[in-house]
């Protein structure tokens, strides 16, 4: 990681869960973080927390990833002031249990303007930033083992579609900058379920098995997965990091209840 130190990294959904785990790994390894998310209160809560004078410094930006103008001027800041970002981390994104057969247009748009709209817009701007200040960065997909397959789940496909377009978006990406002979790289981080207050929410509906019986991943096991895609020499690229709990499986084939079924329709 000492190729990062003193640079500067953009996170978004960085108020807690992944996101401010996340922005702890990057300040340890000297990083200067710019941490984006809606609440500013948290925000500044997470940076007064991480003031080792060998730690980056954290820069808390209010920052509605949807609104693309907001976004936009970030992205301008950053420049002005900081000369720009050398990594983003786009981890902002939304669950929402809302099945097709009788979903609610407002869930499915929310979840594909977090999930897959505000996600291209951040790595374009990140992209023209990257350019414009010759630097070699590096954007990183916070992605999910849903995102390959096919959930099981009652209810999840919307999110499940979100998150198989990042997929997509990241091989796109990737195939964009080779094109026109760019050096940025771009990863996927692919996590199996994470213990965050999103997944506890979730949980509630998509399963009537006891909590014990699950396995998951903790918020820093995917900030170190980071870690280790941001680690690799500028000639080596993880383009795809899907990581589990140990003892369980990248697909689960378990069917829910029909009591799980009739909560998922009642919403």
């Amino acid at each position: 990681m000492e190729q990062w130190r003193g640079k500067v990294a953009i996170v978004t959904g960085a108020s807690a869960g992944i996101g401010a785990a996340i922005v702890v790994k990057l300040a340890e390894s000297g990083v200067h973080v710019v941490a984006l998310a809606r609440r500013e209160n948290v925000l500044k809560e997470l940076a007064e927390s991480l003031t080792d004078k060998d730690y980056g410094t954290i820069y808390t930006k209010v920052c509605d990833v949807t609104n693309e103008q907001a976004v936009k001027d970030v992205f301008s800041w950053v420049d002005s002031t900081l000369g720009g970002p050398s990594i983003l981390v786009n981890n902002a994104g939304i669950a929402k249990v809302s099945s097709l057969l009788n979903g609610k247009l407002e869930d499915w748009q929310e979840t594909l303007n977090l999930n897959v709209l505000a996600l291209s817009v951040c790595s374009r701007e990140a992209y023209k930033s990257m350019t414009k200040n010759k630097i070699d960065g590096h954007i990183i997909q916070i992605n999910s083992i849903t995102g390959h397959g096919l959930t099981p789940y009652f209810g999840f496909k919307m999110y499940n579609a979100s998150k198989n377009a990042v997929t997509v978006l990241c091989d796109g990406l990737r195939h964009e900058l080779q094109l026109v002979g760019s050096k940025i790289k771009v990863s996927s981080v692919s996590p199996g379920p994470v213990a965050t207050g999103m997944l506890a929410d979730v949980q509630k509906i998509i399963t009537d098995r006891p909590a014990v019986d699950f396995k998951f991943l903790q918020v820093e096991d995917v900030a170190n997965a980071v870690i280790t895609s941001l680690a690799t020499p500028p000639n080596v690229l993880i383009a795809e990091m899907t990581i589990i709990p140990t003892g369980s499986l990248i697909q689960t084939h378990l069917q829910p209840s029909a009591q799980v079924v009739e909560n998922s329709l009642n919403l």
